[in-house]
């Protein structure tokens, strides 16, 4: 025994111009004692892909006849040809009309040329969502895994192949680099006027910014491969004590032109105006010791605790094992304990100079016995 869905779709315009669409699924009682209850994925990707092949080509069809009206004169252009375009979706691939319209012949006379409209509204042949959501999964899972997941769950073709999910990643991942710098070019040249703007106050907190930045060796998965790059991460936001937020920027360029812009432009998201105390914190790296110089002034570069830290405590153990290793120092311990956890505390409170001018006391005795 078997029973017939039959699922119509009816799109309405506003001239009340009515596209209906059938959609059946067939279900048999016989395989609810196998557990398949309800619809399926594989159900749900026909009622997509039914769905999204009739908006989609009711879309193309309205956009191509709205192209084909000559905006200066208001008469139709004539046709060039007619052929087809497959769009990628998410729900799957649609087949739609695809014509091209020549120029208007009053309006231009003695061109002749012809353009297709649907490249005006999908240049990639696939839609935005689509590039979209498979440069997502690529940037957070192998190629050929992310391939596999949107097999699984959407009604794409086979040919969405890692390769495919490579390239849309690979493109979409410049076109935000192309974004980004033609954003910042843009900040660049209002710099001056947004300075006249502003007005400097003197401790305002507000006016302090902090850039949080760190270094990522990648090595290729291939041993004899030479694809090894190096990733600048960072953080910028603005200083002082609950201050939330900021925004953050991942760049393969360990050039400091590239990095600085990329600061910039991060920084004036925030707030940024060309002036205020910025403060740049890293690991110590050389690559970044080269950003706080071409930042503008004034902008101090400190290292960040943890790396503080692990100078720090070598020191420790080095102090600790000398104790032990000779006799009679071994009450020294606590003292040592204690001056290390005071050097800290004023690394971290920012006194440097008495970090480094005020000896322990232990520490003549622990000079090595020429």
């Amino acid at each position: 025994m078997a029973v017939e869905w039959t699922i119509t779709i009816e799109g309405r315009n506003e001239f009340g111009d009515v596209c209906r669409k059938a959609v059946r699924i067939d279900k048999s009682w016989e395989r609810l004692f196998d557990g398949d209850l309800g619809l399926s994925i594989e159900d749900s990707k026909t009622i997509m892909a039914a769905l999204q092949s009739a908006v989609v080509n009711h879309e193309a069809e309205t956009y191509s006849l709205f192209r084909r009206v000559c905006p200066d004169c208001h008469r139709f252009r004539p046709v060039k040809d007619y052929t087809t375009r497959r769009i990628r979706t998410v729900f799957g691939i649609v087949e739609v009309r695809n014509p091209r319209w020549m120029l208007c012949r009053d309006c231009y006379p003695g061109m002749v040329d012809a353009f297709a409209p649907l490249r005006e509204i999908c240049p990639d042949r696939a839609t935005s969502e689509l590039m979209e959501l498979t440069a997502r999964l690529g940037s957070m899972m192998p190629y050929r895994q992310a391939a596999r997941v949107l097999a699984e769950f959407l009604p794409v073709e086979p040919t969405e192949t890692h390769a495919t999910v490579r390239k849309r990643t690979i493109r979409i991942g410049e076109r935000l680099n192309d974004q980004v710098a033609e954003e910042e070019l843009h900040a660049r040249a209002q710099t001056d006027e947004r300075r006249q703007l502003e007005m400097q106050l003197p401790g305002d907190r507000r006016k302090e910014f902090v850039i949080i930045i760190d270094t990522a060796h990648v090595r290729s998965a291939g041993s004899n491969s030479a694809r090894n790059f190096e990733l600048v991460v960072a953080r910028c936001g603005r200083g002082g004590r609950g201050e939330g937020g900021g925004r953050y920027f991942v760049t393969g360029s360990t050039d400091q032109r590239a990095i600085r812009d990329r600061a910039l432009h991060a920084l004036r998201e925030v707030g940024y105006r060309g002036f205020g105390d910025v403060t740049v914190i890293s690991d110590g790296a050389e690559i970044l010791k080269r950003l706080p110089r071409a930042m503008p002034k004034p902008t101090a570069h400190i290292i960040d605790w943890f790396h503080i830290a692990m100078k720090v405590q070598p020191m420790q153990q080095i102090a600790d094992h000398m104790a032990r290793s000779r006799s009679g120092l071994s009450e020294a311990l606590p003292a040592i304990d204690r001056d290390i956890r005071a050097v800290k505390w004023r690394l971290w409170h920012g006194r440097v100079d008495r970090a480094i001018t005020d000896p322990p006391q232990w520490a003549q005795a622990l000079e090595p016995v020429s």
